[in-house]
């Protein structure tokens, strides 16, 4: 049995999109929901995981690995965190540029990018937008120092609860709320180097008719295929581009955004081009 392993709030939401794909594809399947309450592994089933970057205390005998993380920054991975894609039986990733550095180190790895699901939209009304800006995500001081000058416009202004940061974890009823109460959200790149887009955090904006605000990256496909639904910053001020933007802000826009993502990035197709790799273990 193929086995979706729900083991952290990070990518939990992508377990339960693969769910709906796999369901719409008559594709056999569980998830494991209760993986935190001293869940064993055993030798037989095949356990899809998004987390094998991580130290986990155990991995399973047998199992998929999805990755989400950057192997092209300057950030320094660990040599171990390797060795276990090396065990796994398939490595899919959702970059073609991680996909290199994986060849690199003798890992084989496929293409398998994020789109949108429908658990990614919350149920919840969006039209209501008081929030002008929202940032969600650990803040460095290079992050730091990209928002200052917008949050001194909005202290300046007596205008703080417009502008929403958040450095610790935000997810459930929290995180969805502040999602769809807000005009824009920002995605600024965690490392330097040769980045990736944050499509994890880009996509959940995009799926509530939030307009994302981003730094390009050093991945072509992902500027190019989600340039039509991101705008990438002008010039280095960050803080005028916002306010630019804030001025031109227009709710219909985030809506069109939307129904294109909805229409021309959905996951299922995206799926159905490593849905012949998944097979095999089914």
């Amino acid at each position: 049995m193929l086995v979706l392993v729900d083991n952290t709030c990070y990518f939990r939401f992508i377990i339960y999109a693969l769910s709906e794909v796999m369901t719409e594809l008559k594709i056999p399947h569980k998830i494991i929901e209760n993986y935190f309450n001293e869940f064993v592994y055993n030798d037989d089933d095949v356990y899809f995981i998004c987390t094998t970057h991580e130290e986990k205390p155990f991995m399973p005998k047998r199992y998929i690995s999805y990755n989400f993380e950057q192997f092209t920054t300057d950030y320094q991975w660990e040599p171990e965190v390797f060795e276990r894609f090396k065990k796994a039986e398939l490595v899919l990733d959702y970059s073609l540029e991680n996909i290199k550095v994986l060849k690199e180190k003798g890992i084989e790895a496929y293409f398998f990018p994020l789109g949108y699901s429908k658990c990614m939209t919350y149920n919840k009304p969006t039209n209501n937008k008081i929030i002008d800006f929202t940032f969600i995500g650990k803040i460095t001081p290079d992050r730091y120092n990209k928002i200052k000058p917008l949050l001194n416009i909005y202290n300046d202004n007596n205008n703080k609860n417009k502008i929403f940061l958040c450095s610790e974890k935000c997810w459930g009823d929290n995180l969805e709320n502040i999602y769809c109460h807000s005009k824009f959200g920002l995605n600024l790149h965690l490392y330097s180097g040769k980045t990736i887009l944050e499509i994890t955090r880009i996509i959940l904006l995009l799926s509530n008719k939030v307009i994302v605000l981003s730094e390009r990256s050093g991945d072509k496909w992902y500027d190019n295929e989600y340039g039509h639904l991101i705008h990438f910053f002008e010039n280095n001020n960050y803080a005028i581009d916002c306010v630019n933007q804030l001025q031109k802000y227009d709710y219909k826009e985030a809506e069109r955004r939307y129904e294109e993502l909805i229409t021309k990035h959905r996951y299922v197709d995206y799926f159905k081009n490593i849905q012949p790799l998944i097979l095999k273990f089914v």
